[in-house]
């Protein structure tokens, strides 16, 4: 028969982890060569990065912390991503911006962005384009 699965006692929040995020962005950006993430700041806490979502859906404070970190990591990665030479990869860049800071790269050759009433079908011999 196969071992019960058990799960750990829950992380317990702390209002002082509010302020240890200052702690933590002390230690990233910079000559450290290393990007603020929440995964790191669980990291340093000692908890899961589930915990951190966890507790920023029930403590607006702690959610506004989160929130921090992910700016610094959106300005590092802009300023990387423009100043950084060549150590940086851009392709991974612009992979973080687009995914965790909605950043989109696009490009609207047919109507200059203004919104289309109907879909516009060309025929080109036997194809629909």
């Amino acid at each position: 028969m196969p071992a019960k699965k058990t799960r750990g006692r829950p992380s317990k929040y702390r209002p002082e982890y509010v302020d240890e995020v200052n702690a933590y962005l002390a230690t990233t950006g910079g000559p450290t060569m290393t990007l603020p993430t929440v995964e790191g700041f669980a990291i340093m806490l000692g908890v899961s990065t589930r915990a951190l979502y966890r507790w920023s859906k029930k403590h607006k404070e702690f959610r506004r912390t989160l929130g921090r970190i992910k700016q610094y990591q959106k300005v590092q990665l802009i300023n990387d991503g423009i100043y950084g030479g060549k150590e940086v990869n851009s392709t991974i860049v612009k992979l973080l911006l687009q995914n965790n800071h909605g950043m989109k790269e696009r490009s609207d050759i047919t109507s200059k962005d203004d919104k289309l009433d109907s879909l516009i079908v060309v025929k080109d011999g036997d194809k629909t384009i």
